[in-house]
């Protein structure tokens, strides 16, 4: 899956994540919160594709993601299509949209 790449220039739209209490899960089952991220990051990852985004390579801490999109419509988009994927996990992400 392709998620970096050339990132779109002129206006541009944002999607911003985070997971909700990742830090004290990290504390209580590092293990296990490993494999819920890493889930987490592939359903973000298919999310973003599916909606012509872009991953920068400069990524925020922790377990927060960043991605760019041409079109305000792709962002929303992915953030609709990443909700529903990430419903499954059993975890609180926040997702965040800013052109």
């Amino acid at each position: 899956m392709q998620v970096s790449g050339p990132l779109p220039t002129g206006t541009v739209t944002f999607l911003l994540t985070d997971v909700e209490g990742s830090t004290a899960a990290w504390e209580r089952d590092p293990e296990g919160t490993a494999r819920l991220i890493g889930a987490h990051y592939e359903l973000l990852d298919q999310a973003i594709v599916a909606n012509a985004g872009r991953r920068p390579v400069e990524q925020g801490e922790g377990d927060s993601v960043v991605a760019v999109f041409a079109r305000a419509t792709e962002a929303v988009a992915a953030a609709l299509v990443a909700q529903r994927l990430l419903a499954g996990l059993g975890v609180g992400v926040r997702i965040a949209v800013h052109t």
